[in-house]
């Protein structure tokens, strides 16, 4: 969930690290250096391997650049067309103005037809590059892949913030000039009718959404339920959510099975991490899920068992940790370390690092 896109974000993750060494270590402060060399020091073609294999499946699943709008249910989603564009000014504003006519909103209200938006595009270094590149960084949406041309029509988001000032902030976009992008329209229009029927307490239409044919809007309808107060505070709901990412994580597409794992990986985290029930934890954390991640253990894809003992992890350390108590987790060696916050100060290890708050966990 959290989007497609959401697996670069998990990629990164497995290189988290604390500061520092310390001048004299505590025995688990050893312990957590040895586990950290284990993993420097290992042979990661399997990995590599399962790696290859999963995103090569997992291509059919990826969201439209529009998804990270979409999943807000905030942000302004709406047609528009360039009607002006200004190169970029040295020694002013570094990336092209471009000024866009608002055709038509899908979501929001706002009296401003006109909008002023960034777009940094900037030609090809390279003949054979795919995609633009500026101050070394690729860009994420379609409006910044695109080069900005008076007449260009896009699907964009953006968020409220400056919209009272004439101003976008794109977040995501559809470059409607792209036939391979505009196709998904329909897709986008059927996930704002799915919203706008569940409006702000009916958690039955993304429910429904669960079992939808196109893998984005299902992960989106996951997220709104994992987020919603209604779908935490319903046993019915929580057990729709969970049935249907068992279902998936039973499937023989690796693709599937990983989406079930996306789905939970909001859920998993200790205390505080999350938005709703006691101490910011969703009341779906239960043995159902425990045993939903348990299952994956034993997956035939290596990237899919370190992602479930990853989860379980902190799923088990958020039911039974104690107040500023912290977790280092190796999933390819399948081991973790539990220690308090203080011990971690000075240390640094190449395991996924999680702390509970102050605040004891009361369940």
């Amino acid at each position: 969930m959290h989007g497609i896109r959401g697996v670069a974000l998990l990629l990164a993750a497995f290189s988290s690290a604390v500061p520092l060494w310390p001048q004299e270590q505590t025995p688990r402060s050893k312990l957590l250096s040895n586990l950290s060399a284990q993993v420097a020091g290992a042979t990661d073609e399997p990995r590599d391997s399962a790696q290859r294999e999963l995103f090569a499946d997992y291509l059919q699943y990826e969201a439209p650049y529009i998804a990270t709008s979409l999943a807000d249910p905030l942000s302004f989603i709406a047609f528009v067309t360039v009607s002006r564009v200004e190169p970029p000014e040295a020694g002013n504003f570094p990336y092209t103005r471009v000024t866009l006519h608002v055709d038509q909103l899908l979501r929001g209200a706002s009296q401003q037809t006109e909008l002023t938006a960034e777009s940094r595009w900037a030609p090809p270094r390279h003949e054979d590059d795919q995609f633009p590149i500026t101050d070394g960084a690729l860009r994420g949406t379609a409006f910044d892949y695109t080069e900005p041309r008076v007449g260009n029509r896009f699907l964009v988001g953006y968020p409220f913030i400056d919209v009272d000032r004439g101003f976008a902030h794109i977040f995501g976009a559809i470059d409607l000039n792209n036939h391979g992008q505009a196709v998904l329209i329909p897709d986008v229009q059927r996930f704002l009718s799915i919203e706008s029927a569940a409006g702000l307490s009916d958690f039955a239409p993304f429910v429904k959404a669960l079992n939808d044919s196109v893998p984005w809007i299902r992960d989106l309808s996951a997220q709104r339920l994992v987020q919603s107060d209604a779908c935490n505070n319903s046993s019915a709901c929580e057990l729709e959510l969970l049935n249907s990412a068992r279902r998936l994580s039973q499937s023989k597409k690796l693709g599937e099975r990983w989406e079930a794992l996306q789905w939970m990986q909001p859920i998993a985290p200790p205390v505080g991490e999350c938005k709703t029930g006691a101490d910011g934890v969703p009341t779906i954390s239960d043995s159902s899920m425990r045993e939903l991640l348990a299952s994956a253990l034993t997956d035939a894809n290596l990237w899919i068992e370190d992602e479930a003992f990853r989860q379980i992890e902190l799923f088990d350390s958020f039911h039974d940790a104690q107040p500023d108590e912290c977790i280092v987790i190796f999933p390819s060696l399948r081991k973790f370390v539990r220690l308090p916050a203080r011990e971690l100060e000075g240390v640094t290890s190449t395991g996924i690092l999680a702390c509970t708050s102050a605040q004891a966990n009361s369940d």
